[in-house]
């Protein structure tokens, strides 16, 4: 049945309920993270729909194809949407993950460039489509997120063309000169362009999007109004940088189970000061860069010998794909090696995680942790920078930060702000942060926590269905 008027439909390419099966038993579970964190409970107020493939390779019958999330008065329909394990190996690790990823942040000789991923990925955006027409009346607000479903506006345009669409950006969007090396830019392009509204990261990311459009379509653009032109219908570009639920991290940070994980770290690590680092294991994030300017810094200062432990927590990521496997071996080689060369039988200076850990724990190693290292070689915009910030209500703590960060643009201007490919600037931007002064200290992480606080996942949200409203030509 379709929805009723003025309801949102978000559309992802992962739903934000992961589905399992044990003993014959289905269990839906909410999945952990900014986006979910943000919208499942607007769409559980206010009502409406959300799109995703529900986690598995194949259909399972035993899965419903759409659940209701909340309860009888106040929630939203959650419906699911299917990839054959070829879909998955095509479309989402090869054209998504193996073309578009590497390509969008820069890496051109990581890029695969394969006619049946492209293949794939047309399909199951036209499969994505095919699923939200089947649901809508026409009226609501549809707001699909990520690189994966680039197409996906493109179809529905086709189909209905008086339809409300909104896209954004998750990752970075390349400039002109690195975007047209795929062949199939102007159909990308294209694809977005049936959208009314899209939105990126950063000014950089969305002028270079208006660049791509006036370079390789020949369309008329607006960098100060930040349109586009296409036919009779007019594009509005947004940058808006996402964040996280400030208030929850805070709260997480000064909670009884916080305090009572970090007193048993406190017992181990006494008068040792720590340097933490979390993301995904990818090639994109600078670990192995990061890696060589610890390596620097125990070189260049050896007094830090034993009184500094660096900390890198990486989640396992697409652990399935080549360039990921070899990336794995390489940072651990590279840390063996590290500690090999400094360390003793009682201290080294990495301890090393290969696994998720709950937000907790997360909240808590945040809140000891003197310096956060977030060093992307790019990155759309890095949550775990805000995510720390949060969880130093004390206001002590430095954040060390890529220039290449998204959030850079926001946070820069009172971080330690280095080039991540520079090792020897690294190393020393950790001494740096050692050794200021703690009211210097404050003065930072203070105004970096107001900047999140102001804008944080809940304003993000409130500023695209605010300014949705206000479409040019609609």
């Amino acid at each position: 049945m379709p929805l009723k008027e003025e309801k949102i439909v978000i559309v992802s390419n992962r739903a934000p309920y992961n589905i399992t099966k044990s003993d014959g038993e289905i269990k839906y579970k909410r999945s952990v993270g900014g986006l979910v964190t943000a919208l499942d409970p607007i769409l559980v107020k206010n009502g409406g729909l959300w799109i995703g493939w529900d986690g598995n390779i194949g259909y399972d019958k035993d899965f419903k194809k759409k659940i209701r999330v909340g309860n009888k008065d106040h929630g939203y329909s959650l419906k699911f949407v299917s990839l054959s394990a070829n879909e998955l190996k095509c479309y989402y690790h090869g054209f998504s993950n193996r073309s578009l990823w590497p390509l969008f942040h820069g890496f051109i000789f990581q890029s695969y460039f394969d006619l049946k991923y492209w293949k794939s990925y047309q399909s199951v955006n036209n499969k994505f489509a095919d699923s939200i027409i089947e649901e809508i009346s026409g009226k609501e607000l549809v707001w699909i997120q990520d690189y994966h479903l680039t197409l996906v506006p493109g179809r529905l345009r086709k189909i209905n063309p008086d339809l409300k669409l909104l896209f954004f950006f998750h990752i970075p969007f390349p400039n002109y000169e690195i975007f047209r090396v795929l062949p199939w830019d102007k159909e990308i392009l294209k694809g977005l362009l049936g959208c009314d509204l899209i939105g990126f990261q950063t000014l950089r990311d969305a002028t270079n999007f208006l660049e791509c459009c006036k370079n390789i379509l020949n369309i008329k653009v607006s960098f100060k109004d930040k349109t586009v032109y296409l036919e009779n219908r007019i594009i509005d570009v947004k940058n808006q940088p996402i964040s996280i639920d400030f208030k929850r991290f805070n709260d997480m940070a000064g909670s009884k189970g916080t305090e009572r994980y970090l007193k048993s770290i406190k017992e181990l690590g006494a008068g040792v000061k720590i340097i933490i680092s979390v993301e995904r294991l990818d090639y994109t994030k600078g670990i192995k860069e990061r890696l060589l300017a610890i390596n620097r810094f125990f070189e260049k200062y050896p007094k830090y010998k034993k009184k500094v432990v660096f900390l890198q927590i990486s989640v396992p990521s697409r652990t399935k794909i080549k360039e990921y496997i070899t990336l794995k071996r390489e940072i651990d080689e590279l840390i063996g090696q590290i500690n090999g060369r400094f360390g003793d039988e009682l201290w080294s200076p990495i301890n090393y995680l290969y696994k998720a850990l709950p937000q907790l724990k997360l909240a808590a190693l945040y809140k000891i942790s003197d310096i956060c290292l977030v060093t992307p070689l790019r990155d759309g915009m890095n949550l775990i920078a805000k995510e720390y910030v949060s969880c130093k209500a004390e206001e002590s703590g430095v954040l060390i930060l890529s220039e290449f960060a998204g959030a850079a643009e926001e946070m820069g201007k009172y971080s330690i702000s280095v080039n991540p490919y520079d090792i020897e600037e690294v190393a020393d931007s950790i001494n740096e942060a050692l050794n200021m002064h703690s009211n210097t200290k404050k003065m930072l992480i203070s105004k970096l926590r107001k900047i999140v606080k102001k804008n944080d996942i809940y304003a993000w949200v409130n500023n695209f269905i605010k300014y949705s409203k206000s479409i040019s030509g609609n």
